[in-house]
């Protein structure tokens, strides 16, 4: 009998803390923190990627972002008009590139996915910004830049939108969706002051 308990009280014990790990996951705020830096300070891997795939980039504003597990570097510029972001980590490896765009930039299955997905967990929400997402291995993005080949790259959609939280307190998120308007992932940004403006 005794065994029995250890064992049943074993197995809630797994139970609770397989819960408390998962809601943890889903429930993860986006906290960060931007600080402007001076070029020279980034890795030279990053740099060296940045103008290889962006020859006729000058002078991008680099920035160190300060998050809950580490810190990356990203470079922000704008380029035939549109506002670009691209991301490395703390060794100067390419994480992504993104670009700002406009609801009606987006493929119509986004917009819908989008729409559909923002209509049923929200009574009101408001889209801030939307920007499509690229990664992929170092050469593949770079590749896509200089010759617009799409092997090897993936392709999602980062939409930051005002909608209530459980209390209804209006709140920032960050959505990640796929390529056909699915959400993957929903993160509450919560916004550290900074002196940075984003461009």
């Amino acid at each position: 009998m005794k065994f029995l308990l250890k064992l049943k009280l074993k197995h809630y014990s797994i139970l609770i803390l397989f819960w408390m790990i998962t809601g943890a996951l889903f429930a993860q705020d986006k906290i960060e923190r931007e600080l402007r830096v001076e070029e020279k300070v980034v890795p030279k891997e990053a740099r060296d990627w940045l103008y290889d795939a962006f020859e006729t980039t000058k002078r991008p504003k680099w920035y160190q972002e300060v998050f809950e597990s580490g810190y990356s570097y990203e470079a922000k510029f704008k380029l035939k008009g549109k506002f670009y972001s691209v991301e490395f980590d703390s060794l100067g490896l390419i994480q992504d590139v993104e670009i700002e765009i406009g609801f009606k930039e987006l493929p119509k299955e986004v917009q819908n996915g989008l729409e559909d997905y923002l209509l049923d967990a929200y009574k009101s929400s408001d889209i801030k910004r939307i920007q499509i997402q690229y990664s992929g291995k170092p050469d593949q993005l770079e590749d896509f830049f200089d010759e617009n080949s799409l092997e090897g790259i993936l392709t999602r959609f980062e939409i930051e939108f005002i909608g209530p939280d459980e209390s209804g307190k209006p709140e920032l998120f960050e959505g990640l969706f796929s390529e056909k308007g699915d959400l993957i992932n929903k993160r509450k940004i919560v916004l550290v002051p900074s002196d940075n403006l984003m461009f």
